[in-house]
């Protein structure tokens, strides 16, 4: 299984840095990510929010291409409702020029109701734009003219002249998690980004499977994993707890129904974490203890987030090294690669 970054740039509110030293913090992690052989680095996208979470994933995007030789870059997620496609083609077939075919596009089809009311879009179009635009960016890396006449974009004789790298484009992943979204990813043949944050994996398969593909045809992701990880198990939730106590009440704020002890009960809480997801923060063997539920899933791909709002470089470092020396090589062994050597050896 390839072990992948997944990565933001926010800071801590009421403990704010430079947006400078921040981003100039996350491209160094890119940096650090390749050097430790995670095999993806994933840029998250949110707007207006408290924490100045990034807005704008493409110029991060294109400076870490340019910073980085072989670790593969891409959105998680690209909130495409918001977006021009024919801007969003254009943006992403110009990074992957600048990463030498690195790109990967995961896309998210449900911004946040405040983020559709900024930018005019009634949330009940998000799921038909999202998919929409999807068809036209994919005519846009053929590189062929076309007329679209659709029911939320009509574009007449465009052809994309500065096409991806990549033949095809880059690959496209979506983070679905309700049926109509998985049925419909899985029908257009698109890999999954979300495999741990539903229970509906299979309408997934179930479609793709329809569409007379098998399981080699498409790549299946976990979602966001969080860690951290430090000697001493205090150390390390005295170094993540602030943040990880953000990270929950963040999304609160904007309506999911979470469980959000007090800052210092949050190492004194089992299971506490985002969408059902606990935060794995400890030393090496308190986080293997963790990940080991996901041991066994059908998985190509674990994508972990170790950057947590306001955490300094040097904590996100060690735990980043930490991770590769000390687990990587067993987390490699899990999901696909792990079930299909078992079924070998049997």
């Amino acid at each position: 299984m390839d072990i992948g970054l997944a990565m933001t740039a926010r800071v801590l509110p009421g403990d704010e840095r430079p947006l400078t030293d921040v981003y100039r913090q996350l491209l160094d992690e890119a940096v650090l990510g390749e050097e430790l052989g995670f095999s993806s680095w994933l840029l998250a996208e949110h707007h207006f929010a408290e924490d100045r979470h990034n807005p704008s994933q493409f110029p991060l995007l294109a400076a870490a291409a340019v910073r980085t030789e072989r670790i593969r870059l891409g959105t998680y997620v690209l909130l495409l409702a918001l977006h021009n496609p024919i801007r969003v083609a254009e943006d992403a077939a110009t990074v992957d020029i600048l990463s030498d075919g690195r790109l990967i596009l995961a896309i998210g089809a449900g911004p946040m109701e405040g983020e559709c009311a900024v930018f005019g879009i009634p949330p009940k179009e998000r799921f038909g734009r999202t998919y929409e635009a999807l068809e036209i960016i994919e005519t846009c890396f053929s590189g062929e003219r076309f007329t679209h006449e659709g029911r939320y974009y009509t574009i007449r004789d465009a052809q994309m002249t500065t096409t991806p790298v990549q033949a095809g484009g880059p690959p496209i992943y979506m983070a679905a998690m309700g049926p109509q979204s998985l049925a419909k990813a899985g029908e257009r043949g698109y890999n999954l980004a979300s495999v741990l944050h539903t229970p509906l994996v299979h309408v997934y398969a179930g479609a793709q499977a329809d569409a007379g593909r098998t399981r080699d045809d498409y790549r299946l992701m976990s979602g966001p994993v969080t860690v951290h990880i430090a000697p001493t198990g205090d150390q390390a939730w005295d170094e993540a707890e602030r943040a990880l106590h953000w990270w929950v009440t963040f999304y609160r704020r904007r309506g999911f129904d979470m469980p959000l002890p007090a800052v210092e009960e949050m190492r004194h809480t089992p299971g506490v974490g985002i969408f059902g997801q606990p935060f794995a923060v400890g030393t090496p063997e308190n986080v293997l203890a963790v990940l080991e539920r996901h041991k066994d899933v059908d998985l190509d791909e674990m994508v972990i987030q170790f950057n947590h709002p306001g955490m300094g470089a040097e904590a996100v470092a060690r735990s980043m090294r930490m991770f590769a020396d000390e687990l990587m090589p067993e987390v490699k062994r899990w999901g696909r690669a792990g079930n299909e050597a078992a079924a070998t050896v049997s």
